[in-house]
């Protein structure tokens, strides 16, 4: 288990976006640049957590997206309502000039903040993403539609969800288990549904910012077919397959991932 991750909670600061709704995230406090990480959907910011120490000469600042952990949900549940929220986040903290890196929902959510805010995205890495993660009536998708309250985190269904394809620490996994069991069962159909609707080819296509693409050849979410359509999509983006990785592949080997972006992040120079 990563060196931080029992005093994770406990490191959530919060701040009040107009409208009241709060968001809660980790500020690593570091001197250097600032990283921005969006975890995915039904985690929370917990999803960095070991990832947090490779990244150690960066300012990480990690939220839990809105309806997520202890962050507030916001006015729909959309990728794109996602990325406002986010948006406006950044603005109320003073953040600009700034990488981004996203995980699943995170990534897309990457995607769409990246294409709003060009002048401030310097770099952009996007860990098991998509453009078009329309699930449709796929059986992952009936069992998310089956879900209600409350969610039981030792149930078949998150033991599912949260399997990896090389071994993970039991305790993380607990715990990320707990973070999405607290989740309502109306968010988690609020998000699938907006899945249905994303399309994110365009806003690719206005991310001026270099993108590196992290994906594992056995992700049963987002197959090659989902790598190979971003390999495409954007002006300047480089692609990696990780063989024998799932779709977390950041906490299936966190140094083997930070230690491809690492190099990336240095390139772009973000200031």
């Amino acid at each position: 288990m990563c060196s931080l991750e029992n005093d994770w909670h406990r490191r959530k600061r919060r701040v009040e976006l107009p409208g009241g709704r709060p968001i809660a995230f980790v500020d690593s406090g570091g001197s250097g640049p600032t990283l921005l990480l969006l975890h995915g959907f039904s985690d929370t910011s917990r999803s960095f957590c070991a990832l947090e120490p490779f990244l150690a000469g960066y300012r990480l600042i990690i939220p839990d997206l809105p309806g997520h952990g202890a962050s507030a949900m916001g006015d729909a549940m959309r990728v794109s309502d996602f990325a406002a929220s986010i948006d406006r986040f950044l603005a109320f903290l003073g953040l600009s000039q700034l990488a981004v890196i996203g995980h699943s929902m995170g990534a897309m959510t990457a995607i769409e903040l990246a294409a709003r805010r060009r002048n401030d995205v310097s770099a952009l890495v996007l860990l098991s993403a998509s453009l078009r993660p329309d699930f449709g009536s796929s059986p992952l998708s009936r069992e998310i539609c089956a879900l209600r309250d409350p969610i039981d985190p030792s149930g078949q269904f998150l033991r599912d969800w949260y399997s990896c394809s090389r071994p993970v620490d039991p305790e993380f996994l607990s715990k990320m288990r707990m973070d999405a069991a607290g989740m309502p069962a109306a968010v988690w159909h609020g998000i699938l549904d907006g899945f249905a609707d994303t399309d994110l080819r365009r806003s690719a296509m206005r991310v001026p910012a270099p993108v590196l693409c992290i994906g594992g050849s056995t992700d049963p979410l987002f197959d090659g077919s989902h790598r190979e359509a971003l390999a495409r999509a954007f002006p300047s983006v480089r692609s990696v397959t990780l063989d024998g990785y799932g779709h977390n592949p950041h906490w299936e080997d966190p140094q083997r991932v930070s230690a491809l972006m690492l190099p990336f992040l240095a390139e772009a120079r973000i200031v």
